[in-house]
């Protein structure tokens, strides 16, 4: 989807700035096979859009990464995705109409689902997984538009994703849609807690190369 006209690019935004409380570990930094978490989101990501920005918080630990990725830091790590998904678009803005974001703790995501997802845009501000009365803002393409009205509303002390996609002109892609390219929905799986983390060990075969300083 990328293209030297910024009419037509599409970005990456990776959100990894979480405090990982239930894991009570960075979740960036997990060992997945030969790759560290977010490496792998990072390198599946980077398979459909460019350039890929990570927003982290400013003292937060991150593995080693491509020079093409950049790093911005979310000043105010506290309040949500949103403000993250708003830093990282106008950090775009420049190069790219619209960027696809994702979190750095769904390692199954894969380019399939991504591109489904970058279809489903079409000249809408804003495309968006749903699942029931659920929403996935973290699997989701936003036009670099949106800046300015993502920041009028955080000043407004409105910082849900979904209120932004009320607001605008909105799409929404149901998972039922998905199922075919992914039955499981495991693209859309996060991984919050040490069992899930060691229960996708199992499934994935994707044994850690590296130990983690806590237990199964």
């Amino acid at each position: 989807m990328s293209n030297t006209n910024n009419q037509n690019q599409v970005g990456g935004i990776i959100l990894c700035g979480g405090e990982s409380l239930r894991m009570n570990y960075p979740k960036a930094l997990l060992p997945l096979g030969q790759e560290l978490m977010l490496q792998r989101v990072i390198r599946i990501v980077s398979e459909v859009v460019s350039p890929v920005i990570i927003v982290a918080s400013r003292d937060q630990e991150l593995p080693e990464i491509p020079d093409s990725i950049r790093v911005v830091y979310d000043v105010n790590p506290g309040a949500g995705p949103l403000p993250a998904i708003a830093l990282g678009l106008r950090e775009l803005a420049l190069d790219c109409q619209a960027a696809f974001v994702s979190a750095c703790d769904t390692p199954l995501i894969h380019k399939d689902i991504i591109q489904a997802i970058l279809l489903k845009l079409a000249e809408h501000d804003l495309a968006m997984v749903r699942e029931g009365q659920w929403y996935h803002p973290l699997a989701a393409v936003y036009r670099t538009s949106l800046v300015e009205t993502i920041e009028e509303m955080l000043a407004a002390r409105i910082q849900r994703p979904i209120d932004l996609a009320e607001r605008v002109n909105s799409a929404f892609l149901d998972v039922e849609e998905l199922r075919s390219i992914d039955p499981q929905l495991h693209g859309l799986r996060n991984v919050n807690t040490r069992e899930q983390y060691f229960e996708l060990l199992r499934e994935t075969g994707l044994e850690a190369t590296t130990r983690v300083p806590f237990d199964r």
